[in-house]
């Protein structure tokens, strides 16, 4: 029964497999060639050690956004005709007549197709990780504090969460295709719902796989960093952060740690503006200029005491979270294809010749 269904599908196999395989041998070869790069989890700007510092960065994004995208495309190439192709040429038929089981006819073509895609894009997502991080030359490990690993798409598409975002894909595909009997209907359900279920997780899901953390600030330390604040080299070495964080919300709260939606638009500001030409001197100048700002920062604090701000909050998630974070969304996606896969066993055994 292997035998043959590797027969029937070494095509789609060897597409759902070889596709990530490349993807992640082309992005670790132009990244060992280019000479590693700065272990920085932004997709955009030139990070890069060696000369042509380009090169691996663009050939990293481009590989990110692949990935973020090929569970959805396995989905509908792979779990959708996988099932669909038999159905609707009716040769199913001589299968589900013969001496094997439905579970078995079922369970084989998930365990010789499936499973090998599955794996091959979970390693895509490994090998990613390695290129991105750990290609750097020397010691330097210094990170970005304005990104995270827990950003998207580079926490969908670094990890091994990748692979189960796939076996969603592909477990989705193959439940559509059996309940629909129709190839073009089950890939654009597949399509629109595995792509609802990628931008559901980053956006509404992830951030509660822990408690995030609260940075609290007073209402006068947020409206003087809206007109400058203090530079982080000014600032006490113990209050700057080097490390990247995942916010997760940031909002004025009341005294009872509520959001309050403020409306900038309503607070009024300093209007008497002079040009520079003006004034006779630079000294007069920066004189009122430091005396306008001063006063737009009182008024707007005046506003936003009267909106009813007492402070302001930011949650965030320490990037230290990563693998936590990827084993716990890895084994919700899973747990999701299981829950496909078990619909998929209930529309097999009730598949009529």
């Amino acid at each position: 029964m292997i035998w043959v269904t590797w027969r029937q599908f070494r095509t789609t196999i060897l597409f759902g497999v070889l596709t990530p395989l490349l993807v992640a041998a082309i992005t670790i070869a132009i990244t060992l060639l280019d000479g590693g790069v700065a272990p920085i989890p932004v997709l955009q700007g030139c990070l890069g050690i060696g000369d042509d510092y380009c090169t691996a960065e663009t050939a990293q994004t481009m590989a990110i956004l692949l990935t973020i995208a090929l569970p959805v495309v396995l989905g509908a190439f792979v779990g959708v005709t996988v099932f669909s192709r038999d159905l609707e040429r009716r040769s199913h038929v001589l299968g589900l007549t013969q001496s094997v089981s439905r579970r078995r006819w079922y369970g084989v073509r998930v365990l010789v197709v499936f499973v090998p895609t599955m794996l091959a894009v979970a390693l895509l997502g490994c090998a990613l990780y390695w290129a991105k991080y750990r290609t750097s030359p020397g010691s330097f490990a210094f990170m970005s504090t304005g990104e995270s690993r827990l950003d998207f798409p580079t926490f969908g598409a670094t990890g091994f969460v990748a692979g189960a975002y796939t076996a969603v894909g592909l477990m989705l595909g193959a439940a559509c295709a059996l309940a629909m009997r129709n190839t073009i209907a089950a890939m654009i359900t597949t399509v629109v719902v595995s792509t609802a279920f990628l931008a559901l997780l980053p956006t509404q899901i992830r951030e509660h796989y822990a408690s995030p953390e609260v940075e609290r600030q007073t209402v006068e330390q947020k409206v003087g960093s809206m007109f400058g604040g203090t530079p982080d080299f000014y600032l006490p070495a113990d209050s700057i952060r080097i490390y990247p964080r995942w916010n997760v919300s940031s909002d004025y709260v009341d005294r009872h740690g509520d959001a309050v939606a403020i409306e900038l638009q309503q607070c009024t500001r300093y209007d008497n503006y002079r040009d520079m030409s003006e004034f006779e001197t630079i000294a007069e100048f920066e004189e009122y200029s430091d005396r306008r700002f001063a006063e737009d920062a009182r008024m707007i604090l005046e506003c936003v005491r009267g909106q009813g701000a007492e402070a302001f909050e930011t949650k965030y998630h320490e990037d230290r979270l990563f693998w936590r974070f990827q084993a716990i969304e890895t084994g919700l996606s899973l747990a999701i294809a299981g829950l496909f896969g078990g619909l998929s066993l209930l529309l097999v055994t009730r598949l009529r010749p």
